[in-house]
């Protein structure tokens, strides 16, 4: 069984200053012909923020309860 790494969690903060950077690295791929590079990038992206908005609104709900 995998033993649990030794660092501190991500805040939700640094998690989206991370995912802005990658979408700049997509619009670059894109802007050098890489379009399905950069829209495979993009499509992760999504989901990601997608998932961060899920544990925000979990988180909120810890705090009103």
């Amino acid at each position: 069984m995998k033993k649990p790494l030794d660092r501190p969690e991500a805040t939700a903060a640094e998690i989206e200053r991370s995912i802005q950077a990658l979408s700049r690295m997509a619009e670059r791929l894109w802007g050098d012909g890489r379009e399905a590079e950069a829209k495979a990038l993009l499509d992760a992206l999504d989901a990601l923020n997608r998932a961060l908005d899920r544990i925000r609104i979990g988180e909120s709900r810890k705090v009103l309860h």
